[in-house]
């Protein structure tokens, strides 16, 4: 008994306005069932999505809402959100759909004007008005359990006939939809970005009622055999709900909490007669308190030691509703800084944290650590997904001169393209460029710009590209080069998104800079150094060096006067063991000038 009372309190219900069993037998009219083609890349999609929404919004539990990315515009690059199905590239490409562009719906799979049933985004709320003045034969009911530890989905739909079918054939097809799908989105809405509220703090956007996936066999549905007044049809099945969808490469999570089920009945796979949408109970949650932590995303690499706003997930894969949680953040020989989270995050489903920028004294190599240390003001009942850890190497593309190139090589679509460059620790902008003029076909152009940097300086090169795709996505394979002279500092590829951010920093191959005409040859190590290492110099004469070693934020850690040196060869040992990990600055100081030289300290 204990134990079938815990698994009656450990369930949740995911969804909005449903149809549940048993299905009602009182006859009414159809319930509108918008089927909405969309893509990532199609910039007046969010559009079509507000007015869907609208749609469903002026009729409360009678409008199913179905979201098939296909198309060109739903082809993603490496590393996006594949939302694409294989019962939805179906459906879109079916006989007598006929689209012609994104977005795309068709209301009830019904013809209303043409030879065609999918239409432009103007003409949805028409044929709404239409469809639910009309009687339905038939309602529809649908809802199921999923178990949250082996994730099976069981499900049952019910067609109950009010009337007999005029239609030799009925179909009744099941989907699986997700809400809040994270991704990105492109939006053509200006000045207003269209359906704005339905992007996140961080830029991605919430995409919802995505078809997922059938359930029931092939693409349009299973043949209901008895259509006749009076007769109930009833359908069970289970489906296990995989931990991800999307082809390898572009896969996003599948989150319990925003599943919910779709049901409809058609006349063979066109005529939708009606519809509704079905509740899904999650059971057997283990725990009431589990916060865990995915995703983690950081930069690349590092430079002078300032990370720029990481983000991760945060999901609720308890029971009970998670109002706060208290995360901590810290990167290797770095201060340990809080985050708390305050809100309203129902089970199994996830919100995306943004953590502010964090400087810490960067390492030849530094991991980034976030963990959850508190759930809803006490412990989390499962510590095993409460860490997530990130290496991030320091930038091995340094420049050894001061005079420098930016090689920006287009593709055909060059005014998306702009980049600048700025001092990592000031922001300071060093010079930038684009956007450029378009070609007339795919091919490349070449941009090139000089500019004068300091030296043991860190820069990053940003890269922004306004269309989302790169600039060497099959129009033309464009890249661009950082050089010094003729000698390529590193060369980015132009295979990105939105944008691209780079790092690189300012040193002669050992990192010196030699302005002191006195100082022959200056050398450290080793380099990353311990608890020692060993500063080599050779003088051209007699000479007295005031020696500092200044760490990342500007503060000296050492000094020492070297006086009345002779000319010729000189070691000095520096006692790093008290020093925290991190780069360090050493300048040898005369009246000829200064020499600098940098050292790496990791314990």
């Amino acid at each position: 008994m204990k134990k079938q009372l815990l698994s009656l309190l450990a369930t949740v219900a995911t969804g909005t306005a449903f149809a549940q069993l048993p299905v009602s037998t009182t006859p009414t009219t159809k319930a509108i069932v918008l089927e909405e083609y969309t893509g990532i890349y199609c910039g007046y999609c969010p559009d079509g999505h507000s007015i869907a929404n609208n749609i469903a919004a002026a009729n409360p539990g009678k409008c199913v809402l179905i979201n098939i990315h296909a198309g060109g515009y739903a082809n993603v690059a490496a590393g996006e959100p594949d939302l694409k199905s294989t019962m939805g590239t179906a459906i879109n490409n079916m006989p007598g759909m006929g689209i012609t562009g994104y977005p795309a719906g068709d209301v009830n799979r019904t013809v209303f004007s043409g030879t065609v049933m999918a239409g432009g985004r103007g003409s949805w709320n028409s044929w709404a008005n239409t469809i639910k003045a009309q009687s339905a034969y038939c309602n529809v009911a649908v809802e199921g359990n999923v178990d949250a530890t082996t994730r099976v989905l069981t499900y049952t739909a019910q067609v109950y006939y009010t009337a007999n079918s005029p239609a030799s054939t009925n179909s009744l097809t099941i989907m699986l939809l997700e809400d809040k799908v994270l991704g990105p989105q492109h939006n053509y809405g200006s000045p207003t970005l269209y359906n704005a509220s339905n992007y996140n703090a961080d830029g991605s956007y919430n995409h919802n009622h995505v078809l997922r996936t059938g359930l029931t066999a092939g693409n349009f549905g299973i043949t209901i055999p008895t259509t006749t007044s009076g007769t109930t049809f009833t359908t069970t099945g289970t489906y296990t709900i995989p931990l991800t969808y999307g082809a390898s490469g572009k896969t996003n999570p599948c989150l319990l909490g925003n599943i919910e089920l779709a049901a409809f009945v058609t006349e063979t796979n066109v005529n939708t007669i009606n519809g509704a949408y079905g509740p899904i109970n999650i059971t057997n949650i283990a725990n009431a308190n589990d916060a865990a932590l995915s995703s983690l995303v950081a930069d690349a690499e590092v430079c002078a030691g300032n990370l720029q706003p990481s983000k991760f997930n945060l999901t609720n894969n308890g029971s009970s509703i998670i109002t706060s949680a208290v995360i901590s953040y810290s990167a290797t020989g770095g201060s340990v800084q809080t985050y708390t989270f305050s809100g309203n995050l129902a089970p199994f489903t996830q919100t995306v944290i943004t953590l502010p920028t964090y400087s810490f004294p960067a390492g030849a190599t530094n991991t980034l650590s976030i963990a959850v240390t508190n759930v809803n003001g006490g412990a989390d009942q499962n510590s095993a997904n409460d860490v997530v850890v990130k290496s991030i190497p320091l930038t091995t593309k340094v420049a050894n001169g001061l005079n420098l190139t930016m090689e920006f090589t287009q593709d055909q679509y060059g005014s998306e393209s702009t980049w600048e460059i700025r001092d990592e620790v000031s922001n300071a902008l060093i010079t930038s460029g684009g956007p450029y003029s378009d070609l007339g076909s795919s091919g490349t152009s070449l941009h090139t710009h000089s500019f004068t940097v300091n030296p043991n300086t860190c820069y990053k090169v940003v890269v922004n590209d306004s269309y989302g795709d790169g600039f060497n996505a099959g129009y033309g394979s464009g890249n661009y080069k950082i050089k010094n002279g003729s000698t390529t500092v590193y060369t980015m590829n132009g295979v990105m998104g939105s944008q691209d951010i780079k790092l690189f920093r300012t040193s002669a191959a050992a990192g010196v800079h030699e302005a002191n005409a006195n100082i022959a040859h200056v050398s450290v190590y080793p380099s990353p150094a311990k608890n020692n290492a060993t500063l080599s110099l050779n003088l051209v004469q007699n000479e007295t060096i005031t020696l500092n070693v200044v760490n990342t934020v500007g503060q000296i850690v050492y000094t020492e006067v070297l006086s009345n040196l002779n000319a010729g060869s000189h070691t000095i040992n520096l006692n790093t063991e008290n020093w925290a990990n991190g780069i360090y600055n050493i300048t040898l100081g005369s009246t000829q000038g200064n020499t600098s030289i940098k050292l790496v300290v990791e314990k």
